[in-house]
């Protein structure tokens, strides 16, 4: 039997609900990256994740009009190709393909971390190497199944994040004006007012926090009638999303009894937990914590998968590699060889420790903003993208995600000890990428983009 080549359109919308809201995990996005925002910014996390959740609500419909524009797998970097070329998008794809087994691998140590609060003692390496087997097995499952299993886990993270919604609600102890008028944040256990440089990394952090419309585009290829669905899909996601993850977050700050206390904690969410619902109730959520983040790593591994597929079908790399990336199980439909590059890179990725993976993971955001804010306003005026789906009052939807762009760059360069490294770094992989695609293109092999005729119908 002869293994196909493309991917299967077998996915409804709720099918892709149920993968998106598992890859952008809100229980993990409230209780661990939450949690940074909280300790960055205090009481000023109100602002901070509205602003944000405002932002990355905005930036969904430009994901929503390219991804219609390109229904294929691979995330935004068949639109970036099919709107700026080859040229602008290699570095992108670049990127992406070092960045994807980063965020994995990062996430497979916050996974072990959890799990070794619920039992202490055991090994972080050991415990992480165990998620990362469990999940591979789960994401080279055929598609269709794995949107089922990880649809039910994530009804118990809902569940969870609806129950501290409930209790924040049942609690209030400031008004929202008064947090919004007069922020204050922890300096050195000490109350004091929020510098405004620091609200603007919280705002940065919080972007990042309740995105997640972009995982939708990540199977673009395995949606019905993908043209005509895909871009009111990711709209609604992004605005969900971003609500979803943004109420708890500011409910916890408007109804925390004792702020001291709980800013003051490495775990914000959970330590409010323990003072409002008491440590029984907060053992079960934290139990229920670590199975959401275990379904936010298949669904990563799922979708990372087909984007390393994507760039093996369109040959982005050498013939042998390209050949490899692009072979898809004949039983599943899944791409195999794919999915198992992403598993053991981040296995390699994970000696390099926490603090090293998470300043380049911080930057990712950055040059995805521009060039996909860049996309649509080219993309408009070539007629390249807005026929299936068209961003609302353009031009003013990608020109306010380049100025967030730009408020993210300044942000970066202003935290020597990080942001400005890891910005660095992500500057050098485009320069080396664009050197590698001058020196590929003289070569007969050179890649050439696919087509949508390429895609099966």
């Amino acid at each position: 039997m002869q293994t196909p080549r493309t991917l299967h359109r077998t996915l409804g919308p709720l099918e892709i609900l149920f993968l998106v809201f598992s890859a952008l995990s809100p229980a993990m996005s409230v209780f661990i990256y939450g949690d940074g925002v909280l300790r960055m910014a205090g009481t000023g996390a109100v602002a901070a994740v509205m602003a944000g959740g405002l932002i990355a609500a905005v930036a969904a419909y430009l994901y929503a009009e390219l991804g219609a524009a390109f229904p294929q797998a691979g995330g935004v970097y068949p639109s970036l190709v099919g709107v700026l070329g080859p040229l602008w998008a290699f570095p992108y794809i670049t990127m992406m393909m070092v960045a994807a087994p980063t965020v994995m691998a990062f996430g497979l140590l916050g996974f072990a971390d959890y799990v070794r609060v619920l039992v202490p003692g055991l090994p972080q390496l050991p415990v992480a190497l165990g998620c990362l087997v469990l999940a591979c097995g789960v994401a080279v499952l055929r598609v269709r199944l794995g949107a089922i299993v990880t649809g039910l886990f994530l009804l118990m993270e809902v569940a969870a994040l609806v129950l501290l919604t409930a209790i924040a609600l049942a609690h209030p102890s400031r008004s929202l004006l008064s947090a919004l008028a007069h922020p204050v944040w922890l300096d050195h256990a000490v109350a004091k007012p929020l510098p405004i440089a620091t609200l603007g990394l919280a705002v940065v952090s919080a972007i990042f926090t309740c995105s997640g419309a972009h995982w939708a585009l990540y199977f673009g290829e395995e949606l019905t009638d993908a043209p005509r669905r895909i871009g009111p899909l990711v709209t609604w996601i992004g605005g969900l999303a971003a609500l979803v993850i943004a109420v708890p977050l500011i409910l916890v700050v408007l109804s925390a009894p004792d702020l001291a206390r709980i800013l003051g904690s490495d775990t914000p969410v959970v330590s409010y937990m323990n003072l409002v619902a008491g440590p029984k109730l907060t053992a079960a959520i934290s139990g229920v914590l670590v199975i959401a983040i275990f379904n936010a790593l298949v669904v990563g591994i799922m979708g990372f998968g087909r984007l390393y597929y994507s760039t093996g079908r369109d040959g982005v790399w050498p013939r042998p590699i390209s050949r490899l990336l692009a072979q898809v199980q004949a039983g599943s439909h899944a791409p195999m060889v794919a999915t198992l590059a992403v598993c053991l890179a981040s296995a390699a990725l994970m000696l390099l420790g926490q603090r090293t993976l998470l300043i380049f993971t911080a930057m990712q955001n950055i040059p995805e903003y521009v060039l996909l804010a860049i996309a649509v306003l080219i993309g408009r005026r070539t007629g390249r993208s807005g026929g299936p789906f068209k961003a609302p009052l353009h031009p003013l939807v990608p020109l306010v995600t380049l100025v967030a762009a730009g408020g993210m760059i300044y942000s970066a360069l202003m935290d020597r000890a990080a942001g400005r490294p890891a910005l660095l770094l992500v500057v050098a992989l485009f320069v080396g990428s664009w050197a590698y695609f001058r020196f590929r293109a003289k070569h007969a092999s050179a890649w050439t983009p696919a087509t949508a005729d390429a895609v099966e119908p």
